[in-house]
């Protein structure tokens, strides 16, 4: 699709809608017959190098996502029927040398536009592609998400989270569409990377991560106000704040990564019904997804992979705090009173539509069904009405 028109590129997304059915199918049997995924991802890939929403797209999370919760059926309708500008994504332009990839990575700063800043993604796609037809997809995403873990919260967490749900998908059944799309996960990741700036805190840790957030400043503090632009930007300013540096630190080191996982969702969970629901949602929404990414990985890599990766899901999330919580919020905030159970729940998400309601309820769902809490059901609740 390389020559197609933008008239094309549309028509030809919205003629994949035809292949979608109706009938939402239970989980189990989405789990093993989730071949809408496939085609969704075929409907993506062959649009490029043009992109509804261009590099910022979450077209492959939400199908991918829709097959978690039980709704392959809908994951073509929804990728044919996603609004956006049609963007035209970087196409390969320079080898990328095995040696010398850390000089690949990262944006331009000076760029006018997000794809012109993440001008490198063409040429890393072309690179993990070849990566991938060459080694066994689990080695090549330990060997990268060891690599790129510093920068987790590089776009808004998007180059992690893209790359998690191509990984789960590979999880469940090797294509090449899969493979496909991990090497654009993991491009994103790359092209985009940033790391917040980190140094050993003093003293010692906190004994949980809410106390570690006790201990983060905050843009609001400083300035009050939440910065402007993007929750990129917003991370950029949450680096340049007085003592953040220590944040990665402030928090426990992890025994067991999935020990962790779970209470960082949970804490940020709750963070999300204080702070997210009252304001800036879709930062705090964030927060959760961006952490879970790591969840998702986690069985695919070796355990000491994910468990030094862990501090720098913590340390996005705390970054995501920093910039967009008031301190205030909290006192305002009670107990998480859910109403809904988990099967109207993910209807209810997948009945509102949006891109982030559906992502996050999956994430919230998946969360709760391996800890129970109410804070997850409570924050699905709020999200299915807000987003």
């Amino acid at each position: 699709m390389a020559g197609a028109t933008r008239r094309e590129v549309v028509q030809m997304l919205a003629a994949g809608a035809a292949l979608a059915c109706s009938r939402p199918v239970a989980a189990s049997e989405s789990a093993s017959n989730d071949d809408a995924l496939d085609e969704a991802l075929r409907l993506i890939h062959g649009a490029e190098p043009m992109s509804k929403q261009g590099l910022s797209t979450h077209a492959p999370m939400v199908a991918e996502a829709l097959c978690a919760l039980g709704f392959s059926d809908r994951a073509v309708a929804w990728v044919a029927g996603y609004r956006g500008p049609l963007i035209e994504v970087p196409r390969p332009s320079r080898k990328i040398d095995p040696a010398r990839w850390r000089d690949a990575l990262g944006p331009r700063l000076d760029a006018s536009s997000w794809e012109g800043a993440l001008a490198r993604w063409g040429d890393w796609v072309a690179y993990f592609t070849a990566e991938l037809g060459a080694a066994p997809w689990r080695d090549v995403l330990d060997t990268w998400c060891a690599r790129l873990a510093p920068g987790l919260s590089a776009a808004a967490t998007h180059g992690a989270i893209r790359t998690a749900h191509a990984a789960r998908a590979l999880g469940r059944r090797e294509t090449p569409e899969r493979r496909a799309e991990l090497a654009r996960g993991l491009a994103y990741w790359a092209a985009a990377y940033e790391e917040l700036p980190a140094r050993p805190a003093a003293g010692a840790a906190a004994a949980s991560y809410a106390d570690a957030l006790a201990r983060v400043p905050l843009c609001w503090e400083r300035s009050h106000a939440a910065p402007t632009g993007n929750i990129v930007n917003g991370l950029r300013a949450a680096g340049s704040l007085d003592g953040f540096a220590a944040a990665r630190d402030l928090a426990p080191p992890p025994a067991d990564a999935g020990a962790a996982l779970s209470a960082l969702s949970a804490t940020f969970a709750g963070v999300y019904l204080r702070h997210g629901a009252r304001h800036h949602p879709i930062a705090f929404v964030h927060a959760v997804t961006g952490p879970c990414a790591l969840r998702r990985i986690a069985p695919f890599v070796k355990s000491a992979t994910a468990r030094a990766a862990v501090p720098y899901a913590w340390q996005a999330a705390a970054g995501i705090y920093a910039a967009y919580a008031r301190r205030d919020d909290a006192e305002r905030a009670g107990e998480p009173q859910p109403r809904l159970g988990r099967t109207e729940l993910a209807a209810r998400a997948v009945d509102n539509g949006a891109d982030h309601a559906i992502k996050f309820t999956e994430v919230l769902l998946a969360e709760h069904a391996l800890r129970p809490d109410p804070v997850y059901l409570a924050a699905a609740e709020d999200a299915v009405a807000r987003l």
